[in-house]
């Protein structure tokens, strides 16, 4: 399927993200990742210069981007800090993708404008203890009461749970007519979160992965009554797509890397980009890297074409973060002790990548969502 290139405006926003990435984020990354936090500011200057809101229209101060633009972006800041653009990644797709999808025009004249500034940071509460991608396992309950809709129950690995001012919760209504949950979104403000924990994590380790309660919480119906499962399902198909960039860019940032290092490095009188060995690392590497990227643009293009794209989301995500994962293991081969020292980025490519295989559907889900497809096609 083809797909339409970048305007003229789209490369600019893309230029100023490199730029961006070059001046704020790069140069203070460690820092976050030694300090396991990223400051509230660099969300605020992302929203200064369009990051927080880049599907959204001009009209709710949006940029008005493509999907495949989106995807770009996505990968370009993924190169710089994998845990921040884990964050906006989030942001954008998932919370403001949602609210914009299904919200009433009161709910989103409320909310969009400051989200798309970046004066509001958002997150989205799906998975429980014991409810991911079974979402048959959900106990979060939300109860309608004569002064509105009350919210209780738990939730686990909430990107930005504990610092987002607006959360779009998944919650159990009642029973469906063919015996499952009914599951129903709402809005619930930060004021109405009890928060946990941050929740230490492998990789990602700057990004606000939390665990947080909520106790007869004031809640907005987002949406329709009952149509909480679907609108999950539709708005995690433009999450994976996501997940597939961040895969792309961190793995993108590490072959760079990689091959740098293979011709400056001697070892034995020669380059060690001159043994077989290290260059086969490095093709297997350049070919995966360009077949992830075009299944993850592929899939954004066909958002952008208004088309579902359950297959084609589960495929990009699946494969572009299992190959994300080789290259890295890659390029922190090919670096020896240097890679697996945190003198460089390497060890972090690493880590963060492995998020890539597990979040919004771990990869045995999405093989699962990739055959069902194939099924019904056949």
């Amino acid at each position: 399927m083809p797909m339409e290139p970048l305007n003229e405006r789209e490369r600019a926003f893309l230029r100023q993200a490199a730029e961006f990435g070059r001046l704020h984020v790069t140069p203070a990354c460690e820092q976050w990742e030694q300090e396991e936090f990223i400051p509230r500011e660099i969300f605020t200057r992302a929203g200064d210069v369009g990051l927080m809101g880049m599907t959204l229209s001009p009209d709710f101060g949006g940029q008005g981007l493509s999907f495949v633009a989106y995807v770009q972006v996505i990968i370009e800041l993924a190169g710089h800090y994998a845990a921040l653009a884990l964050d906006i990644a989030t942001h954008n797709s998932l919370c403001i993708g949602h609210i914009l999808t299904f919200a009433s025009e009161t709910q989103k004249q409320r909310y969009l404008s400051r989200l798309a500034s970046g004066e509001w940071l958002a997150a989205w509460a799906l998975t429980e203890l014991h409810a991911g991608s079974d979402c048959g396992g959900m106990e979060t309950t939300a109860v309608e009461t004569p002064t509105g809709w009350e919210l209780t129950g738990h939730k686990m690995f909430i990107t930005q749970g504990r610092r987002g001012d607006i959360l779009v919760v998944l919650a159990k209504t009642g029973t469906a007519a063919d015996g499952q949950k009914e599951l129903s979104a709402f809005l619930v403000h930060k004021d109405q979160v009890q928060v946990v924990r941050k929740i230490p994590t492998y990789g990602m380790k700057a990004s606000d992965t939390a665990e947080i309660r909520f106790d007869h919480a004031r809640a907005e119906l987002l949406g329709e009554r009952g149509q909480g499962r679907r609108q999950a399902l539709v708005m995690l198909e433009r999450g994976r797509i996501g997940i597939a960039a961040l895969a792309v860019g961190i793995a993108k940032a590490a072959l760079n890397a990689a091959r740098a290092h293979a011709v400056r490095r001697e070892q034995f009188g020669h380059r060690i980009a001159d043994f077989q060995a290290i260059q086969w690392m490095l093709a297997d590497s350049a070919t995966e890297l360009e077949a992830a990227e075009l299944l993850t643009l592929r899939a954004a293009s066909m958002q952008d074409q208004g088309l579902r794209t359950p297959k084609e989301s589960a495929m990009a995500k699946l494969f572009a973060s299992e190959a994300a994962t080789r290259i890295c293991s890659r390029a922190l081969q090919i670096h020896g002790g240097y890679g697996y020292s945190r003198d460089l980025p390497l060890e972090r490519y690493l880590r963060d990548v492995k998020l890539c295989e597990i979040a919004e559907g771990t990869s045995e889900i999405q093989r699962l969502v990739i055959v069902r497809q194939l099924l019904k096609e056949g």
